[in-house]
């Protein structure tokens, strides 16, 4: 098991990562934590519905491929939670293709970002969806402003 990853006090803000790969989780939340970002963990779409209040994320990290329902659902989820409607969504994927695309913007994501990529990567996306001014990269595909 990978160590914890301490979050002190967010000043960049809090991302929420839905990662049911723990090593993968590991190296974003160190990313993250390095730039200044709170982050709170969920493996599953369950753990997840239970960190998205008290106060609600700055951006949501979901993976498409979770264990116990996709991450299209949980998009569609956050959409409609009265306290995250307006929270920018990254959803993670393997695949790129178009239709990947077109169903993460039907269900509600703000961008899509290809595995693997770079924690480099990582941060500059979540920079610049926690700032709503998203700028394009060759992983990042925007599907609509924050």
């Amino acid at each position: 098991m990978w160590p914890p990853v301490a979050s002190a006090p967010g000043v960049a803000g809090v991302v929420l990562i839905v990662e049911d790969e723990p090593e993968l989780l590991y190296v974003m939340q160190r990313a993250l934590v390095a730039q200044g970002f709170a982050v709170r963990s969920a493996f599953d779409c369950g753990k997840a519905l239970a960190k998205l209040d008290n106060p609600p994320p700055d951006l949501i990290c979901i993976d498409l491929c979770l264990p116990d329902q996709s991450g299209y659902e949980l998009c569609e989820y956050v959409r409609r939670h009265p306290a995250c409607a307006q929270v920018p969504v990254l959803v993670m994927g393997d695949a790129a293709f178009p239709e990947h695309m077109a169903y993460a913007e039907v269900a509600g994501a703000n961008a899509f970002l290809k595995k693997p990529f770079r924690p480099e990567a990582l941060v500059r996306c979540v920079e610049s969806l926690v700032q709503g001014a998203p700028a394009s990269t060759d992983s990042l595909h925007l599907l609509r402003q924050p």
